[in-house]
Parts: C-alpha cells; sequence; structure tokens
C-alpha cells in the first residue's frame, strides 16, 4: 500500500532534524531573553546642555552634570542637633509631640562616662528636656502614643532590648515633657 510513495534519503532527514533543532533552540534563546531580567548595571545619561555664547550666539554644547554627582540635599543640610562639648552624636528621632503642628526632635549622644544623655529640641533648636543619666543606648526609637485613651500626643519610644519590655518614653503630658514611668534613670 505505502510502496508507491516516494522515499527520503536518510540526509534529507539529518538536515530536516538540524533545522528542526536549530529553530526550536533560537526560539528558546529569544524567549530566554526576553523573560530573564537583565543583569547589567544602567548608568545614567549624560544629556547635554545647551549654552549659548553670547559673542558669536553660536550655541556650545556642554555635558549637563550627572545626577549622583550633584550633593545631596540631606548631606548639605544636615541640622544642628546641639551636641554638648565633649559628647558624641548617637541618634536621633522627629515628630510633631505635643500637638503644635511643627516637628520636635529627640537626640541621644554619648557622654565620656558611659551614660547617654537624651535631650528634646523644639522647632527653635531650643532644648525643652533633657535628662543625663541614661545608662544604655537605644537600639530603634519609634513614636506612637503613650496612653491613647488619654491623649492623643505622640511620645517616643525608646527601645533597649528588642521583645524584651526594656523601653520607657519619653512623653509630652500637656504642659511639659517628662519621662512617665517608674524608672530608675
Amino acid at each position: 500500500m505505502f510502496d508507491d510513495l516516494p522515499k527520503r534519503s536518510p540526509l534529507k532527514r539529518f538536515f530536516g532534524f538540524v533545522l528542526f533543532l536549530a529553530i526550536i533552540g533560537s526560539v528558546g534563546y529569544f524567549v530566554y531573553q526576553k523573560y530573564t531580567p537583565s543583569q547589567k548595571a544602567v548608568s545614567p545619561k549624560v544629556l547635554p546642555t545647551k549654552i549659548v555664547d553670547s559673542s558669536n550666539q553660536s550655541p556650545i554644547l556642554k555635558p549637563s552634570p550627572s545626577p549622583l554627582a550633584s550633593p545631596s540635599p540631606l548631606v548639605s543640610a544636615t541640622p544642628d542637633y546641639k551636641v554638648p562639648a565633649g559628647e558624641t552624636y548617637v541618634t536621633s528621632s522627629t515628630a510633631d509631640t505635643n500637638g503644635d503642628n511643627k516637628t520636635e526632635t529627640l537626640v541621644v549622644s554619648a557622654q565620656n562616662d558611659g551614660k547617654f544623655h537624651i535631650y528634646v529640641l523644639d522647632n527653635t533648636s531650643s532644648i525643652v528636656f533633657e535628662n543625663k543619666n541614661m545608662p544604655a543606648k537605644p537600639i530603634r526609637i519609634s513614636t506612637q502614643a503613650y496612653d491613647p485613651t488619654k491623649e492623643g500626643y505622640l511620645s517616643w519610644m525608646l527601645v533597649m532590648s528588642e521583645n524584651s519590655g526594656d523601653l520607657f518614653f519619653v512623653h509630652y503630658n500637656g504642659t511639659a515633657y517628662e519621662i512617665p514611668q517608674n524608672i530608675s534613670l
């Protein structure tokens, strides 16, 4: 029944198989390239800035500064934490903690005697609270309401060690800042 069909030579079958593998391989390669994230580092493009020379009115192209080369506003605008002489800045936290819609700053600095100094600066950088007897450096400072059932002021929670309950608050009581817990500071 199949005797009258033309026979294919083994060479044609081999080239057909190689062509089939090449097509499958190239399709697989393009799919791989399309769906694999690129590992190349992207460098910022430097666009030319047009500067007109007033003497001959011809534009001069100069490269614009790289965005990475310009100074960061955070570096140039370092706040003055009023760290006392002989002490070293450790950490700080800012928040509106007395409800005046202005930001206050809690600063922690290390003293030479091994204790830590905590103080609160108001929005004019005046010290409105301080305690120089903190025995340890906080590992984290967060803000939350000290007692949300009694008032709405945010308080600073200084965490001395995670998951231990070793923490204390610096709290605004409506008239002044205080450490409201009975801590031997």
